[in-house]
């Protein structure tokens, strides 16, 4: 009897220790409170469900509650860590046992001017990365624009005065968005200057010169991306965003509106992370078929002089079909309180199916935001040059807040970096072969005119001249 109830004990010990050793091995789920590092951010993850919390130093609100994938995608986590995938980039998020009681206390004061505009400063002095570049002094601005804001602030007074600080930092990546009414007045009480040419207009001349140049021309979602093969087997491969790329099996011929319109049907009924997904699908899936369909082509031209941007990581993807070494590309890092956190390393990953040859980078001062990522992450390879004038110098993405009063922003908190550590944010990245193109766009879109009046481009020509110089050799 004895040992038997010995052995029953020691089986119990060992099914405790077992049970013991499960739950010790149980990973711990990411559900919670978490903070994120240097985007001014708390998140509270329940399930699949984030609540995103908008904090500055006098303010923390609820800015949206979704489905986790219309922010991001959980990468991996421990107890007191979190990564969460936002396209190609890593937010990086520490955990906190409660929400600070700011976030949990209502806020009287959401339409009190003077709160609004002290949440606005606070965001920008704690998360804009370029005021040095810009040689803004940003408590000077407080102490010319706080004074103008009183309690009794109209809406339209208090618009004007963020659009005038906005204003100060001429960056492209630097907006607000307020109800319509309130941008009507404002846009009824200054005088914009009208644009020659609309972005159709735009869009009808970067077709006339792909047409110019190739016989057989053909397109891909209504002229997102235009390609064939020109003379000296010179492929050309027009991208003009790095956005709307996705395979929707859309009708074919639909013209840019009526594309536009039912792109945007499709991709928002997608999660934002899924949809970010789709575009580099799209990107990768038309590369690889203008690669097979190609085959004489010896050397590329990529012309991105009238890409505004899109996604990084679709930038990222064009590149893997250009490069045949793993290498890395490009660092970025976000602006903190004090400083900048850690930096991210970006790398490029030849796609399986990729060109070894020479590449022919088109740039203008329209080349801007994802389109520079491109030719940020290029200068890393040997077997591109770049041709036509310094991109625009807006690399940073947008950090994307909210106003206690319900007005959108976005500001610039990252800084992408090269190899050699320089940043080109405000500068934009230089040609190989500098051309004399106007950064007003009106001007520029004159010259191509022109040029194209002429039978000619002259960053075409050149590459194909200075391919043609390569093959002789």
């Amino acid at each position: 009897m004895r040992n038997i109830k010995i052995l029953s004990a020691f089986i119990l010990f060992c099914v405790l220790c077992s049970c013991n050793e499960k739950a010790s091995n149980k990973k711990v789920k990411p559900d919670g409170i978490w903070k994120q590092i240097g985007y001014g951010n708390i998140i509270v993850l329940n399930d699949t469900i984030i609540s995103v919390y908008n904090i500055s130093k006098q303010d923390c609100h609820l800015s949206f509650k979704e489905h986790i994938l219309d922010f991001g995608k959980v990468k991996n986590y421990s107890k007191d860590t979190l990564t969460i995938q936002h396209g190609n980039d890593d937010w990086l998020f520490t955990r906190l046992e409660k929400l600070p009681h700011l976030c949990k206390t209502s806020n009287k004061l959401n339409n009190d001017p003077k709160n609004n505009f002290q949440v606005f400063w606070d965001t920008f002095n704690d998360h804009y990365a370029s005021f040095d570049i810009k040689d803004i002094n940003w408590n000077e601005v407080y102490k010319e624009y706080e004074p103008k804001v009183n309690e009794n602030a109209t809406d339209i007074e208090l618009y004007t005065i963020f659009r005038e600080m906005i204003a100060l930092l001429n960056d492209g990546h630097v907006k607000m968005e307020a109800p319509e009414k309130i941008e009507n007045k404002y846009k009824n009480q200054i005088e914009e200057q009208e644009e020659k040419y609309s972005k159709l207009d735009e869009f009808n001349l970067n077709k006339e010169i792909a047409e110019f140049y190739v016989d057989s021309l053909r397109n891909y979602n209504a002229g997102m991306i235009r390609y064939g093969l020109i003379k000296e087997n010179v492929g050309y491969i027009q991208i003009n965003s790095m956005l709307m790329l996705a395979d929707y099996d859309l009708e074919k011929g639909l013209d840019l509106r009526n594309f536009y319109d039912q792109y945007w049907k499709k991709a928002e009924n997608r999660k934002d992370e899924l949809q970010r997904q789709d575009e580099v699908d799209g990107i990768n899936k038309i590369l690889n078929s203008i690669i097979k369909d190609l085959p004489e082509a010896k050397s590329y031209i990529l012309d991105l002089r009238f890409n505004g941007g899109g996604k990084d990581a679709v930038a990222l993807d064009i590149l893997n079909h250009f490069s045949d070494k793993e290498k890395l590309a490009y660092t970025k890092k976000a602006r903190i309180e004090k400083g900048f956190a850690n930096p991210q390393k970006f790398k490029i990953i030849p796609s399986k199916n990729h060109f070894n040859g020479n590449v022919y980078l088109l740039t203008s001062n329209l080349t801007a935001s994802a389109s520079e990522i491109l030719v940020l992450a290029s200068l890393a390879n040997t077997n591109f040059k770049r041709i036509g004038s310094t991109t625009e110098g807006i690399f940073s993405s947008t950090l994307d807040k909210e106003l206690p009063n319900g007005w959108e922003y976005e500001l610039s908190n990252e800084v992408y970096q090269d190899l050699n550590g320089k940043n080109y944010e405000n500068i934009g990245i230089s040609a190989d072969y500098q051309l004399e193109y106007s950064i007003n766009k009106d001007i520029f879109l004159d010259q191509l005119s022109a040029d194209l009046k002429n039978k000619k481009d002259k960053a075409i020509d050149l590459a194909i001249e200075l391919e043609k110089t390569q093959s002789e050799k």
